[in-house]
């Protein structure tokens, strides 16, 4: 029994996060009717600090709102620098773009 309920919380919190990216695919497309595609590497890259600001030893809620912060900074960068440029060209040049960001930030992320 304790091994069934470890897996439905497990299932559950893997289920929260992929509906918080779906939510976020979501809310990003009706706002600013973009696909971006480089969402997920955003999110990675959140991850990634959050682990090593913890790994730096910082308490857990001074790392949350940290991340929170700089992850709000980056994505306001990458949109004011990457994606309102091409704001009024075809649909296909904008996934072009989102696909490119999706191609650099992992590959940063590899290195």
């Amino acid at each position: 029994m304790d091994i069934f309920i470890q897996q439905v919380v497990s299932g559950l919190a893997t289920g929260g996060i992929y509906a918080s990216l779906a939510l976020a695919l979501v809310m990003i497309y009706q706002a600013t009717d973009v696909v971006n595609f480089a969402q997920g590497s955003m999110a990675m890259f959140s991850t990634y600090l959050a682990w090593s600001l913890l790994q730096a030893g910082l308490p857990y809620w001074v790392t949350f709102g940290a991340t929170v912060v700089i992850a709000f900074a980056g994505g306001l960068l990458i949109e004011r620098v990457v994606i309102r440029p091409v704001e009024g060209a075809p649909i296909l040049t904008i996934v072009i773009v989102t696909l490119g960001l999706l191609v650099i930030l992992t590959s940063v992320a590899g290195w």
